[in-house]
């Protein structure tokens, strides 16, 4: 090797070197730790109580992230995602499927076009009930928006976000990954949402294939909402229509979801939110159900808090079944925990 060479190999390794430095990719481990208690009337037709701490989180789910993002310059950032769940109580996965990344996993780019991500993500519909929930998706285990929300997440997921002004819009597109079809499987949606000052509102469309015995069939989201904040107040609410078409073989089903409720702050540290949920069900032989819930916050500190909450569930039909999982007329529920974010 020459001398010319040398000096172009140490010139390349000292660009190398100084690129790395300033391109390093900033990672940081966070997430939650959420351990409560549930005291649950008529958990079964018997009519039997319980108390029990088991659960993925009450108040907000646990969670292990591993998050990172990389500025490439240009006001464009590399970024990426995985989340992990857990159950507090007993240290197992938070689901049954045995997926560690089960929650989140995903890998993208951001700029002032806005962002794309690739991967297993939230739908559309589960980020932008986050604002029209009244709890903000705080006490999932309870409140049916979460099994609403078209799915919650999509695996084989693409999905664009961009802010233009006071709107945001979102498009997504889920592959399906059947052999022999692009659509079986496959699902994606529409959202479109404003932004004012102490106001909100939106609307969202998905459409997912879904495998309804051994054949795929449409199952339509539809999703508008608001949300109000004045001062110390906060009003938010919305509807939900989820429907499947079974196309001639049996009745469609319709699942309809009306929600709302508010909140205040009476200090920094202490606040009251209140909801009701409508869910009702043309196939579901229990027909329907309302919950109404209220819950009280108290900050620590800005990572924790102390919570407390009382429910009550009216179902229109006591019997088992899925929208009706205890064959009960009625329920009453009170969890008291702690919430910690690390």
């Amino acid at each position: 090797m020459n001398h010319q060479s040398a000096r172009s190999l140490a010139v390349l390794a000292l660009i190398a070197s100084a690129t790395a430095a300033q391109a390093q990719t900033e990672v940081k481990i966070f997430g939650t730790a959420d351990g409560g208690v549930r005291h649950l009337t008529h958990v079964n037709p018997a009519g039997d109580s319980k108390t029990f701490m088991g659960s993925n989180g009450w108040n907000s789910s646990n969670k292990l992230d591993i998050g990172g993002a990389e500025q490439l310059g240009g006001g464009l950032d590399a970024h990426f995602l995985l989340e992990h769940g857990f159950n507090l109580a007993t240290g197992a996965l938070d689901n049954t499927t045995n997926t560690f990344w089960q929650r989140q996993a995903f890998v993208g780019l951001k700029g002032s076009w806005g962002s794309i991500d690739a991967g297993r993500q939230y739908t559309i519909s589960h980020d932008f009930i986050l604002d029209y929930d009244p709890f903000h998706f705080n006490y999932t285990p309870l409140i049916p928006l979460t099994q609403a929300s078209s799915g919650t997440r999509f695996s084989n997921d693409l999905k664009y976000v961009g802010e233009f002004g006071g709107f945001k819009l979102e498009l997504e597109n889920a592959f399906g990954e059947v052999a022999g079809s692009n659509s079986n499987g496959s699902a994606h949606g529409v959202g479109l949402q404003y932004y004012g000052e102490g106001f909100t509102t939106g609307a969202s469309y998905n459409r997912r294939s879904v495998l309804v015995g051994s054949v795929y069939r449409d199952e339509d989201y539809y999703l508008v909402g608001a949300a109000f904040k004045y001062g110390d107040w906060a009003v938010s609410g919305g509807y939900m229509l989820d429907t499947i078409d079974l196309e001639g073989t049996a009745p469609n089903t319709a699942t309809r979801n009306t929600f709302g409720g508010g909140g205040y702050s009476f200090t920094q540290n202490l606040k009251l939110t209140a909801g009701f949920y409508r869910t009702t069900s043309t196939t579901d032989k229990a027909r329907g159900k309302d919950m109404t819930i209220a819950g009280l916050d108290y900050l620590l500190s800005k990572r924790t808090k102390l919570y407390v909450e009382l429910d009550r569930t009216k179902y229109k039909t006591a019997v088992v079944t899925a929208l009706n999982t205890a064959g009960a007329s009625n329920q009453m529920g009170c969890t008291v925990g702690i919430n910690h974010r690390f």
